[in-house]
């Protein structure tokens, strides 16, 4: 009998949620939901003066940027790098310049 080891995958991420959503995209759901709730009303009401057609598509037309920017960075990954979309970009913005003394490796 052959004995073989599996790397344990440590990148990938449980779903949690009713096994569709971990908890990191869940709260891109519910963070996004609160702001797209806070704003699309106030849409709806300015352009429903042209009628609830002119409202409902205002309403959409501004919601759609956030929406996918959360599926963009909730629910993606980059290939390359095996990572989640938004973790790639958090890496991406604290690269820093070199600092410290640099000098030749012994």
């Amino acid at each position: 009998m052959r004995k073989v080891k599996v790397p344990i995958d440590m990148a990938s991420e449980q779903k949690e949620i009713l096994g569709l959503f971990s908890k990191r995209q869940l709260a891109y759901v519910v963070i996004g939901g609160l702001i797209l709730y806070s704003y699309v009303p106030v849409v709806y009401n300015l352009f429903s003066i042209f009628g609830w057609e002119a409202g409902a598509l205002a309403g959409l037309f501004s919601a759609a940027p956030l929406a996918g920017l959360i599926l963009f960075l909730g629910f993606t990954k980059v290939r390359k790098f095996n990572m989640n979309r938004d973790y790639y970009f958090y890496i991406r913005l604290q690269r820093k310049t070199q600092y410290g003394s640099w000098r030749k490796g012994s």
